[in-house]
């Protein structure tokens, strides 16, 4: 990451007060050849982003205001490295456009933003720890990928206190006549201790559109990409524990949906990984992974591993495979449908490979 440093003497007045600002550059751009079999009624192989971590760019800013109290900002988009395309024409900042305050008393956050159990759990999922796309739960219904984000919302994150903190978020659904529609509520709590994190994290999102998930719901018969969710009830809890090199992760979350048929069908999650250094440049990366949702079943395998160029670059090779059960007939893996979205496969197996690059800034 780039700092640039402005307005360093440009607030000092005759009061003697000095202002300091300080704005970041930073971004994330990656890229790998992956195979996926069982695609469409055949195998392919192609080019694809953000394997390891989401492309994008942003900006944060820092002024000092005096007294323990600053104002910051975050914009922050998503783009593809393979095409240059954009995840949401419609947004120039579509991942974070904020503005807030931040003192003894906690932080206030106010714009377009993830919501809290993305932020708190989502950290300790397998896809996150163990740096791969495709280990996001079926359809992402439980928002742990940072590919749904709530508009118009407030949030207040408390200090850090013994290791404590707890936020609150509300998005407004600003319809007049009508404050439950499209309201979202998202709240949660982290404790860290050296090498012990723990998050739990609930979020309730009315009349959510199904997005990224209408593949995922076609599949199981719940629903299609014009799917409307009367509401979206997420509960969620993850742990992380370091000992020596081995990294160990696990979380658990279970979504409640209401559909527009009245009917409310739960899926469950659950991941369990384990992060490997073997050395001061290699990691081993293993996890599993499983799903339901009423009388389907999905269980995932993955292996990886991760060598360090640097800080900033990374080489990469990954495995993951995804078998379906119960009254599930196709796997639905993150990521192996376009620009990211769910996949569904010709049948209840399906494999990915990718052997890529990150690089970060």
């Amino acid at each position: 990451m780039k700092k640039l440093m402005i307005a360093a003497a440009a607030s000092c007045l005759s009061a003697g007060a000095c202002a300091q600002s300080s704005v970041t550059i930073y971004g994330s751009l990656d890229a790998g050849v992956a195979y996926i079999n069982n695609l469409g009624g055949g195998s392919v192989t192609r080019l694809d982003q953000g394997t390891m971590q989401p492309d994008r760019i942003g900006f944060r800013g820092v002024e000092d205001l005096g007294g323990g109290l600053s104002a910051n900002f975050q914009l922050e988009a998503g783009f593809y490295t393979d095409s240059g395309s954009v995840p949401n024409s419609s947004k120039l900042f579509n991942r974070y456009s904020t503005v807030g305050l931040a003192g003894s008393f906690g932080a206030v956050t106010m714009g377009h933003m993830p919501d809290v159990v993305f932020d708190y759990v989502g950290k300790l999922s397998n896809a996150f720890q163990l740096t791969n796309w495709y280990l996001f739960h079926p359809g992402n219904l439980d928002s742990l990928a940072n590919t749904y984000q709530l508009d118009n919302a407030v949030r207040y994150t408390t200090p850090t206190a013994g290791g404590f903190q707890g936020s609150l978020m509300v998005g407004f659904g600003e319809v007049a006549g009508d404050n439950a529609n499209g309201r979202n509520i998202s709240a949660g709590a982290t404790y860290t201790n050296g090498p012990l994190r723990a998050a739990l994290a609930y979020s309730k999102l009315n009349n959510r559109a199904a997005g990224y998930a209408g593949t995922f719901l076609t599949s199981v018969g719940l629903g299609n990409a014009a799917t409307v969710f009367n509401s979206l009830t997420t509960y969620a809890g993850g742990v992380g524990y370091t000992i020596g090199p081995v990294r160990l992760n696990a979380d658990y979350t279970q979504v409640k949906l209401a559909l527009p048929t009245g009917a409310t069908p739960k899926q469950k999650n659950a991941d369990l990984g384990a992060a490997w250094r073997y050395n001061t440049l290699d990691t081993l990366n293993f996890g599993y992974g499983f799903s339901k949702l009423e009388g389907a079943r999905w269980n995932t395998l993955s292996l990886s591993h991760v060598h360090d160029f640097s800080k900033r670059t990374q080489w990469y090779a990954q495995a993951a495979y995804q078998r379906a059960g119960g009254t599930a007939r196709f796997a639905v893996m993150n990521g192996t449908g376009a620009s990211g979205a769910t996949g569904v496969s010709g049948g209840r197996g399906q494999l990915v490979t990718t052997i890529g690059m990150h690089h970060s800034f």
